[in-house]
């Protein structure tokens, strides 16, 4: 692993543990009876999956663009 994916690798095993550690807690605030804990015991597991699609995504190769064909630009004055 290079020194370039340990910030993102750690986002992610800190990120998603917490956030399924943090809708256990909700789930058992909601079971007590705090009715708008309901709302964040499904909250905080999305955005787990949304903490591991954005490392998914952001792994994914990226094309190298070539520009030779464009045509070019020109400033105005």
């Amino acid at each position: 692993m290079t020194e370039e994916e340990k910030p993102e690798r750690r986002w992610v095993l800190l990120g998603i543990p917490l956030c399924l550690v943090m809708g256990f807690f909700e789930l058992e605030r909601a079971i007590k009876g705090n009715h708008r804990s309901w709302l964040y015991t499904f909250e905080w597991p999305f955005f787990a999956i949304f903490i591991y699609y954005m490392w998914w995504k952001l792994k994914q190769p990226q094309p190298d663009w070539d520009d030779t064909d464009d045509p070019k630009r020109e400033l105005e004055d």
